[in-house]
């Protein structure tokens, strides 16, 4: 099981200017400690929580920093403000800067106000991926792009650069939905679960759906199909006590969740979002730490045991890599986390990362 890194610049307590060279030193770390993955989302309007409005700009400079660690978007959004010829030619120069370093998941977004900001009715937001997605796939090996879809009319273009992994740098999802799992598995792309605060057994049933679908599908016309699954872990923190642990991740861990559960309630109301129908229990638990650490794997929060306990029945559902949040709680704690997590978790549950 692969361990990876996911941040999203938390202001708490600090600025942009501050927190954006703090992050690429805990990348630099995370690098060295063999964690497998770093990324970040494209988060617009959404201090303190999210502050990285350009992401890009940020790898780039986290591509000079580091040797090994998989630099992946989390996500690019694929709608009609972010061109999927833009996210084709960005990821090809983050993967050419990174010598074969870059991946990319993309989204369909579930923030209100940033579509409402960018002018996108919500229930477009699939058909726009949809399309997006053939575009982008084009972009990155079509010797000419052409594309007549329902939402991007595109004449003969060369887009230049071409990434550097070839045939293209992996693809995945941030998926949120059963539905959207399947997609991710019957289009041949690997799918990560995100904000998932519904359960162990949901997170199963949309494991279940994407392994359905990827194997039920003829992929021979797929380039470089990907059946990779990965899970997000909204907030995560490990320390050598787990009261002192809670005590620490316990504001970041509650507001979190609290502002997922702002953007889940109207967003429910919503075609094309029904899978937020049966949102009463999360409700109901809005304070309760404790019973989100046991309940649902968005959360992890405890000792590198409880870590090791966490992924290895993670692993056995059918998880490749968790993506943990480890962001919010101050630049040294987030150090602390990272080699704890790297000294006594990674080696437990990934022995080959010391080796690569």
């Amino acid at each position: 099981m692969r361990v990876g890194l996911l941040q999203e610049g938390d202001l708490t307590g600090t600025t942009a200017a501050d927190r954006y060279h703090q992050l690429i030193d805990e990348v630099a770390l995370a690098d060295q400690l063999g964690f497998s993955t770093w990324g970040t989302s494209e988060q617009h309007f959404s201090p303190p929580s999210f502050s990285i409005a350009a992401p890009e700009v940020l790898y780039s400079a986290i591509a000079m920093r580091t040797e090994r660690i998989t630099l992946r978007t989390m996500a690019s959004v694929m709608l009609k403000w972010n061109h999927p010829i833009l996210v084709a030619e960005r990821l090809a120069t983050l993967d050419i800067v990174s010598k074969g370093r870059a991946e990319v998941c993309t989204a369909r977004s579930n923030n209100l106000t940033t579509l409402a900001a960018f002018g996108v009715d919500p229930s477009e937001t699939r058909d726009q991926w949809e399309d997006g997605m053939d575009v982008l796939m084009k972009a990155m090996t079509a010797e000419k792009l052409e594309h007549h879809g329902p939402i991007w009319q595109i004449p003969a273009v060369e887009v230049v650069p071409k990434p550097y992994t070839k045939p293209h740098p992996a693809v995945s999802v941030a998926a949120s939905s059963v539905q959207s799992h399947a997609n991710a598995g019957a289009r041949g792309i690997g799918s990560i679960t995100f904000d998932n605060y519904f359960g162990f057994d949901y997170l199963q049933e949309c494991l279940d759906a994407y392994r359905a679908a990827f194997d039920e599908t003829d992929h021979s016309a797929v380039l470089a199909p990907n059946d990779y699954r990965g899970l997000y872990v909204a907030t995560a923190y490990c320390a050598k006590d787990r009261d002192q642990a809670r005590a620490i991740a316990r504001d970041i861990a509650m507001d979190y969740f609290k502002f997922i559960l702002n953007l889940y309630i109207p967003l429910s109301k919503n075609p094309g979002y029904t899978y937020l129908d049966t949102l009463e229990q999360l409700i109901e638990h809005q304070e309760d730490l404790d019973w989100l650490c046991e309940y649902t794997p968005s959360v992890m929060i405890g000792t590198p045991d409880d870590f090791i306990e966490r992924i290895r029945r993670l692993e056995m559902m059918g998880i490749d890599e968790v993506l943990l949040r480890i962001d919010g709680v101050g630049h040294e704690n987030i150090k602390k986390s990272l080699e704890l997590i790297g000294h006594e978790v990674i080696p437990a549950v990934d022995p080959t990362a010391a080796k690569k």
